[in-house]
């Protein structure tokens, strides 16, 4: 047997594992160090991401895995889960809110049908997400505290403004002589029901939905033809003069 045949023979016998443990070892896969806020933003984001996909039922080292960070990197910026539940909040539901919103369902200079139609197309962009909705949606399926404090929000920001609204535009008597009823407030609620149907039809029950600004002026266009009557009657029937 040749040199270059005994060579080549022995090659072959090496076992597989000796084989493998005599080539260089693959670099091992390093992150980024990012600044403490960059990172901070994309555990925040993730965790948007996320508990819109599971729900509240997922677990923190879950999402961790999916951010490829460590436990003890992320409790370093949410030490608890109710943290990083208060920061997605936060983003989602008050850091899109928009103040000028107020303004615009106040603005007496605008007819009402303008102004209720300006408002819910523009708030319709906040909602119509698939985050917003099912975040939404999955916080009052666990009982966690978003939806409660959004509706108190929701009430005062927007409720209560609208009947408001609705008494100056009928001249039926300010709430400061006769106080804005529940019929009233259900009557606003009912509408507010109806734009966030909109996103439930298109985010939790998978429908298309064609054409979504219209289906929001058509809800309010129905809710003025009624409304009317319902807020006469509930203040008690005397118009002002």
């Amino acid at each position: 047997m040749s040199t270059d045949e005994k060579n080549a023979a022995g090659r072959a016998r090496v076992p597989r594992g000796r084989e493998r443990s005599a080539r260089a070892p693959a670099e091992p896969v390093r992150q980024r160090r990012l600044p403490p806020n960059e990172r901070q933003v994309l555990i925040v984001e993730g965790a948007v991401s996320y508990f819109a996909e599971v729900g509240f039922e997922g677990q923190v080292r879950e999402l961790a895995s999916r951010l490829g960070v460590t436990n003890a990197l992320l409790f370093r910026y949410f030490p608890t889960k109710e943290d990083l539940v208060e920061r997605v909040y936060q983003q989602v539901y008050l850091g899109r809110w928009r103040p000028e919103w107020e303004d615009w369902l106040k603005d007496r200079s605008q007819p009402l049908e303008a102004r209720l139609k300006k408002f819910y197309r523009s708030y319709l962009t906040m909602i119509f997400t698939y985050e917003w909705i099912r975040i939404f949606f999955f916080a009052g399926l666990r009982g966690v505290n978003i939806n409660e404090r959004y509706l108190h929000m929701l009430e005062t920001r927007v409720v209560m403004p609208i009947c408001e609204e609705v008494r100056d535009c009928y001249r039926l008597p300010e709430k400061s002589l006769v106080p804005i009823t529940d019929v009233e407030r259900d009557a606003v609620w009912g509408l507010q029901g109806q734009i966030l149907y909109i996103s439930i039809r298109r985010y939790i029950y998978n429908q298309d939905v064609g054409a979504p600004e219209v289906i929001a002026d058509n809800a309010v266009d129905v809710f003025l033809s009624g409304i009317s009557a319902v807020a006469l009657a509930a203040s008690g029937g005397g118009r002002v003069a």
